[in-house]
């Protein structure tokens, strides 16, 4: 749930847990995952180099020690997100049997709020990196998209691909997985979590719709894997290709979409399937 932005909205929106995405998405993603790394990895071995062509010189430079400023940052950091994952695996059970009301966002930030307080003046430098800007987009994002549901909008919307996909599961679920996947790859992921969040809340309205949770693994898993289709459809993409050109390395779009694009329709067409088998199985 909290490996990507589009999961957090939809967990959060429709009511789905970290186990949730564990046992519904990770199976999936691992086989994706694996068969997509095979595909690169055959792509591109004959440019990897050999270990043996690297110079022993640098591996013995290499000191990762030297890279931790504040041994107790470090430790309190990791001990907090740590602690935050364990909340976020068992919120739903303190919440059901302590009657302690441990919401999503709350298993995030009493680690957060508690490690601040524990590193006192350290924590202003950590505050400085927090990007308000981003918070201050997601804002202005739920207050757009709310308006358009209270103006019906997504209502008509979600009537639509009801009356297109009537009876046709099938066809409506691998639109889901390929929809959200071309659309992340054109357009940031997180306004189309938000927006399907709610057109997926409004398509249940209608009858003789599959399950409202096979519909959110289709979309979550088509948002996260058409992410990758170029190199600013997911922040995680924009980083690794930012970080690789300040570092002299440059990779521009054509060397991108050119190993990026095959892998990601591999990984769709897997994902795909492994959809089709959730719902005729009915596990979902």
């Amino acid at each position: 749930m909290v490996g990507d932005p589009p999961n957090v909205i939809l967990g959060l929106k429709l009511g789905f847990y970290f186990n949730d995405f564990i046992i519904h998405n990770a199976p999936i993603s691992i086989v994706a995952g694996a068969v997509t790394l095979l595909y690169c990895y055959l792509v591109s071995r004959k440019s990897i180099a050999s270990s043996k062509e690297i110079p022993m010189k640098e591996f013995g430079e290499m000191d990762p020690a030297r890279a931790i400023e504040d041994r107790k940052q470090l430790k309190v950091g990791l001990a907090a997100f740590g602690t935050a994952i364990f909340f976020l695996v068992t919120h739903n059970y303190i919440e059901e049997y302590l009657h302690i009301p441990l919401k999503v966002p709350l298993a995030a930030m009493i680690p957060a709020f508690v490690m601040l307080i524990i590193l006192g003046k350290r924590s202003e430098k950590i505050l400085l990196k927090v990007d308000y800007e981003v918070l201050l987009f997601f804002m202005g994002l739920f207050m757009v998209v709310g308006a358009l549901e209270y103006t019906g909008v997504i209502e008509i919307v979600a009537g639509s691909i009801t009356n297109l996909f009537k009876g046709n599961h099938m066809g409506l679920l691998s639109t889901l997985v390929w929809g959200s996947g071309v659309a992340s790859g054109v357009i940031d992921n997180v306004p189309f979590a938000l927006s399907m969040a709610y057109v997926l809340q409004s398509i249940v309205k209608f009858a003789g719709v599959p399950a409202l949770s096979i519909m959110v693994w289709a979309t979550s898993i088509g948002l996260d894997i058409g992410g990758n289709f170029t190199p600013i459809g997911a922040s995680a993409n924009v980083v690794a290709y930012t970080t690789m050109e300040k570092r002299g390395h440059s990779i521009g779009w054509a060397k991108w979409l050119k190993l990026a694009v095959p892998a990601t329709l591999i990984a769709l067409i897997i994902s795909n399937i492994g959809i089709f088998i959730k719902y005729i199985t009915g596990f979902f």
